[in-house]
């Protein structure tokens, strides 16, 4: 019997970035409890330091609202890329998408369906703000939203191995405080409110 399988190739590592930003990689998270209008996150990362941006969506954007969200999002902070990986999804494969990315002069890099692997850094932090959301929305879940700042800038505070420090040490060139106690005294509780959030 003959196989339906694609013939076996060599499988070619991406590019590695010499700088922050210039290779960039996307996915979604998707069917998530509505939460101040959104059910989608937009997880966009740095394949050179790993930092990550995690945008909240009402709905699955098409490729015109996904350029609108890395645009207002990404590109405004860190610059245009000159990479750009993602999987096979609508938005990707689009018409629209590939001369987005043409006009920025960005390659576009698809994982294949056989080797979605391509796309594993986007794949692991999908996975570690999931798991996180879990459990701090856990008694709420539609407060997913309110935590999504917190656990992106907990993400980029992180070390990685890659690395050996964060994604924020990495393309910033210094480490941000981390937050302080939120047990200490405050003159003004909305303050206090706000940081506990």
């Amino acid at each position: 019997k003959t196989s339906n399988r694609p013939p076996d190739g060599l499988l070619l590592p991406l590019s590695v970035p010499s700088r922050p930003w210039s290779h960039i990689s996307l996915d979604f998270i998707t069917a998530l409890p509505p939460s101040k209008g959104n059910t989608v996150i937009l997880t966009v990362v740095d394949r050179f330091s790993k930092a990550t941006h995690f945008i909240p969506l009402p709905k699955l954007p098409s490729a015109k609202e996904t350029a609108v969200a890395v645009i207002d999002h990404v590109f405004r902070i860190h610059g245009l890329p000159t990479n750009v990986v993602s999987d096979r999804g609508p938005q990707f494969v689009s018409k629209f998408w590939r001369e987005f990315c043409k006009l920025l002069g960005a390659t576009v890099s698809l994982s294949s369906g056989f080797h979605p692997q391509s796309n594993g850094q986007t794949e692991r932090a999908n996975q570690d703000v999931e798991r996180v959301l879990r459990c701090l929305a856990s008694n709420n879940p539609s407060s997913w939203c309110q935590q999504l700042s917190i656990v992106e800038y907990a993400h980029n505070s992180l070390p990685v191995s890659s690395t050996g420090m964060s994604p924020f040490k990495c393309s910033l060139g210094y480490q941000p405080p981390n937050f302080v106690s939120t047990e200490s005294e405050v003159s003004v509780p909305s303050t206090h409110a706000l940081v506990q959030r």
